[in-house]
């Protein structure tokens, strides 16, 4: 214990350790400034719809085809409670391309890191956005994504920072393809053996979808 006889020697490994406590800190924060939990409130059912003039039955979030976009900052949370007001069947959302680091029941695989949401039940996603792109988010159950159960996830860069490109403006497309069989049906004919084919799509169709800058 000849260490305690020499005070200095404790002021400075103190001092040291303070530092690199703060350095620590400082950089996990960094990024983090003026980061915000962005709140959502989802609702899904099916709904009749006639996107290319022939009415069928199709997914919808909150009454909407394609599903609403989401827009954030790198950095923020998404807190999304999402309930499931299908009749029959459970619901998952993947949110495609995003890391899910330390969240891994939020990614939406079902029976993987996730047990589907019965009807009639809620289930809260909360998780980090950390890099700037555009993303989709779809149904990552059964034929879902098939059914229409889908949207746009468009996460800008950090407050305060600025894209390392220049352009005069943007607008966002969400490419799908139709089919006027049921997502239903073509589950059935999938998987019956011998499979049925289910064709091609009867329409193939883009959503111009508005990017406000936040």
């Amino acid at each position: 214990m000849g260490f305690l006889k020499n005070p200095s020697l404790i002021s400075s490994r103190i001092l040291k350790l303070s530092f690199f406590l703060i350095v620590f800190i400082v950089n996990n924060s960094f990024g983090a400034f003026g980061a915000k939990t962005r709140h959502f409130k989802w609702e899904v059912e099916y709904m009749h719809w006639a996107p290319d003039c022939k009415e069928g039955v199709v997914m919808g979030i909150n009454g909407q085809f394609p599903g609403p976009t989401i827009q954030a900052r790198a950095g923020d949370t998404i807190h999304l409670e999402l309930t499931n007001h299908l009749h029959t069947e459970g619901v998952v959302i993947h949110w495609h391309g995003i890391r899910q680091i330390d969240t891994p029941w939020a990614d939406g695989t079902a029976s993987i890191s996730q047990c589907p949401i019965n009807p009639g039940e809620s289930f809260v996603y909360r998780f980090k956005v950390d890099k700037a792109g555009t993303y989709f988010y779809h149904g990552h159950y059964g034929m879902q994504r098939s059914a229409g159960l889908y949207g746009s996830l468009i996460v800008d860069v950090e407050e305060g920072k600025k894209e390392p490109f220049h352009y005069d403006g943007e607008f966002n497309l969400l490419l799908s393809d139709l089919w006027h069989k049921s997502a239903h049906e073509q589950e059935v004919d999938l998987s019956s053996k011998p499979m049925r084919w289910i064709g091609e799509p009867q329409v193939y169709f883009y959503f111009n979808l508005p990017h406000a800058f936040l």
